[in-house]
């Protein structure tokens, strides 16, 4: 056995798998306890070199430090040592690196919420190498159904200036139709009692769109793009709108938009309309032009702890400025908040809200 890499196992299953692949060792030890067996079990099924798990107690210092000595003891010919003390119990951590700490050829390490690899004898660090959808499997939640940012077209971008200016024109009538359509996905066509109207052309597979005022005025437009379902319906128009904007944010290196994750068992499918990877870390973002039951913060704060792990953001985006009560809630859950009407001190909302991100992103979150 030439390197070796030994490994403490918490509930954050990622920062221990990030530290295996920077290591890249013969062999692993996943040290683990009754309480982690799930989340050990896969980092092995996503390892394809010789693994070996031992079992820990948690908290008794006798098993503990009997138990890290045997380690010392069974594995004192190998070639090298790195030791991951980030996860785990406390007790672990501390045994492994009293243990260890004076062995030859031997590196203590641990990974924080920004994927920075730290080395704790040589006080030095580097990053590790990023992958969402290893994290997503290793939380136990893999995404298998989006889009991607990328798959958007020219043409698709042409049709959100007219939606938003057909959805000012009736906001009310625009609502209720987007929303019919996007729930009974087997209907073509929509009207109100006060005669606006979707109807889907078959023909020109586009969406003939007219509304009225009570005034009697009335608009009419034409939308087709590749993607003008999801556009046009159910504030996909906003969601793409934000995405847009975050794509030229510098830290972007990829945008998934209506990430479905599975359902639990018996529970609803949970949708996150935006994923931002900034090739360190995941930015989780919800967009609502407005939020009308804060509810919606309370979702997508659970959405980002169950799916993101303790490392990732949290944004929430919408078109008109929340009120005080939601913006507190949102900083109540470490959600940062913004919306596309900000501006001040004469920058526009787009340096705003990039100076935000810039801000935040490295912050590390309370537990």
């Amino acid at each position: 056995m030439s390197r070796l890499h030994i490994t403490l196992v918490g509930g954050q299953t990622a920062p221990v798998y990030w530290g295996i692949a920077d290591a890249n060792p013969d062999k692993v030890v996943l040290i683990y306890s009754d309480q982690t067996l799930e989340e050990a079990n896969r980092i092995y099924n996503e390892l394809s070199i010789e693994c070996e798990i031992r079992k820990f107690h948690p908290v008794d210092l006798n098993d503990i430090y009997t138990k890290a000595e045997k380690c010392l003891k069974d594995f004192s010919t190998a070639e090298s040592i790195t030791i991951n003390v980030g996860g785990g119990t406390k007790p672990w951590s501390v045994a492994f690196t009293r243990v260890f700490e004076h062995q030859p050829n031997t590196q203590i390490v641990y990974v924080d919420q920004n994927n920075q690899i730290w080395d704790l004898i040589n006080r030095t660090n580097h990053p590790a190498v990023f992958d969402m959808d290893v994290q997503f499997r290793l939380y136990g939640n893999p995404l298998t159904k989006y889009q991607n940012y990328a798959d958007y077209t020219p043409q698709d971008q042409e049709m959100i200036a007219g939606i938003r200016e057909i959805r000012a024109f009736n906001n009310i009538d625009f609502n209720e139709i987007t929303g019919y359509l996007y729930k009974h996905t087997n209907q073509t066509r929509y009207s109100t009692e006060s005669g606006s109207s979707i109807e889907w052309d078959v023909e020109s597979k586009s969406y003939r769109c007219r509304f009225v005022q009570k005034n009697g005025r009335q608009m009419t437009k034409t939308f087709g793009s590749p993607n003008i379902r999801q556009l046009l319906l159910n504030t996909g128009w906003f969601e793409y709108e934000v995405a847009t904007l975050l794509a030229k944010w510098n830290k972007t290196k990829e945008i998934r938009m209506n990430c479905i994750f599975p359902a639990t068992q018996g529970g609803p499918k949970n949708e996150v309309d935006l994923i931002v990877n900034t090739g360190t870390k995941l930015l989780f973002v919800e967009c609502k032009t407005k939020i009308f039951n804060e509810t919606d913060i309370d979702k997508f704060s659970s959405a980002v702890k169950n799916y993101g792990g303790m490392g990732s953001k949290a944004l929430f985006v919408t078109d008109v400025p929340m009120s005080e009560k939601a913006n507190e809630k949102c900083r109540d859950n470490g959600i940062m908040t913004f919306s596309l009407q900000n501006s001040m001190f004469g920058l526009s909302a787009e340096k705003m809200l990039f100076m935000m991100l810039d801000r935040e992103l490295f912050n590390i979150n309370a537990k």
